[in-house]
């Protein structure tokens, strides 16, 4: 009589995944730079996952310019360049461009610890298949921090999602006006317009 020895299959390694590859942490779920993948198995390096494109930037450097122009720099700081936000534990997230009030914000060598007042986010810059889950967890999470509003832009799609705290989400068209902060209409179609962008 043989006897049969029953052999577990080897199952594959499953690899840590560094920290450098997450970008934000939100709600305690971890969101990788978009194409992580890459840098994983050895196609990319890190830092040829961490930019972002050239329409976004100029988008950000467009809005910054416009922002600034039209607030008061008194009583507001804008934020750019990916500005780290630490909502609370298992909670970092970072903004495209935020809108600070100045007597709120402490600075040293650390995230933000205060909620900007106005987000504004262009694209999604993290690997997921459930992007507009992302978007809404992420607006939800701000909102709950403190900020009244966040406007997400999306280029490939030429929307702007606007959340606003007690009012109803909306989608807008490129061309039609936001009320970004009280006395301030911000018009995206314009602006590229004015500046001489054509995607």
């Amino acid at each position: 009589m043989t006897q049969t020895t029953n052999i577990a299959p080897v199952l594959p390694k499953t690899r840590k995944i560094p920290q450098r590859l997450v970008r934000e942490v939100v709600g305690g779920r971890p969101f990788y730079y978009k194409g992580y993948k890459s840098v994983m198995n050895g196609t990319k390096k890190l830092e040829e996952i961490m930019g972002c494109s050239s329409l976004q930037a100029i988008i950000v450097s467009i809005l910054d310019f416009f922002v600034k122009s039209n607030i008061d720099r008194k009583l507001y700081w804008t934020a750019t360049n990916e500005a780290g936000l630490h909502l609370g534990h298992k909670n970092n997230l970072s903004t495209d461009l935020g809108i600070f009030l100045k007597e709120k914000v402490v600075l040293n060598d650390k995230y933000f610890e205060v909620a900007p007042q106005i987000a504004i986010e262009v694209d999604v810059k993290i690997d997921t298949d459930k992007e507009i889950d992302y978007v809404f967890s992420k607006a939800e999470e701000l909102m709950a921090f403190g900020t009244e509003k966040v406007c997400w832009i999306m280029t490939q799609r030429r929307k702007i999602f606007v959340f606003a705290k007690g009012q109803t989400t909306t989608v807008v068209e490129w061309h039609q006006d936001i009320e970004l902060m009280e006395g301030i209409t911000l018009n995206l179609q314009k602006l590229l317009d004015e500046e001489g962008v054509t995607y």
